[in-house]
């Protein structure tokens, strides 16, 4: 039976009920398993050090939680999580292996593009499926340089989680990503007198565009659309 918690019991709070000598085991434990770890993310290959896909992620997950506990608990010997960390590199490259044969099978495990912006214009019904808010793609595209959605030919979303910006060779008129608050910036974009833009999406219309956006249906009020600068 195990003696009752006491609160002040110093020592137990900062040694816990193992014996000093675990202290140097652990440390033993931990190199150990820190050459383990080293040597399975060797196998599952470079990108486990850059980003990450879905399959890859829940690898690394599971190495953490099989190698935690052989860690901290005097009582867990190295050899379980040792069979597996084996087990999990040899089915992560399995599922490489798989994802190399079938496009099919990749799309199915790691997800595919999207497609979240096209030609100036983003579609909310992909942002929706992605989780994404619309002021992400905002910020995505300003981390970019880009100021002006027309300045946008695509925007795809990887199943990794990056996205990768597709220029148009010739900024067209568009939504200005400038933030409403930043009113020296927005003076220097240029308006288009000739065409609106939705405030969501980003669709052109013409001078006296209709009060619901036709791209979205967003009530969300039109704005002139920007080009280039001042």
């Amino acid at each position: 039976m195990s003696s009752p918690i006491e609160l002040g019991d110093w020592t137990r709070i900062l040694r816990g009920k193992s014996s000093w000598w675990f202290v140097p085991e652990a440390l033993l434990r931990l190199t150990l398993l820190y050459v383990l770890l080293i040597v399975a993310l060797r196998l599952m290959g470079r990108r486990m050090s850059s980003g990450l896909s879905r399959n890859e992620l829940l690898a690394l997950v599971s190495l953490a939680a099989a190698i935690g506990p052989a860690i901290q608990t005097p009582e867990q010997g190295l050899l379980p999580p040792l069979i597996i960390a084996v087990w999990v590199v040899a089915f992560q490259r399995s599922m490489t292996l798989a994802t190399f044969h079938s496009h099919r099978f990749e799309n199915l495990s790691d997800g595919t593009v999207s497609t979240l912006v096209s030609d100036g214009r983003i579609d909310l019904r992909e942002l929706r499926r992605c989780a994404l808010p619309v002021e992400r793609v905002h910020a995505q595209l300003r981390g970019e340089g880009i100021i002006n959605l027309g300045q946008v030919a695509r925007l795809f979303f990887e199943p990794g989680g990056a996205f990768s910006v597709v220029r148009r060779e010739q900024e067209q008129p568009g939504l200005s990503l400038v933030p409403e608050w930043d009113e020296p910036l927005k003076k220097t974009q240029r308006a288009t007198p000739a065409m609106n833009v939705c405030g969501v999406c980003g669709a052109l219309d013409a001078v006296h565009p209709p009060r619901v956006g036709p791209a979205c249906s967003s009530p969300e009020p039109w704005r002139p659309a920007v080009c280039g600068r001042q």
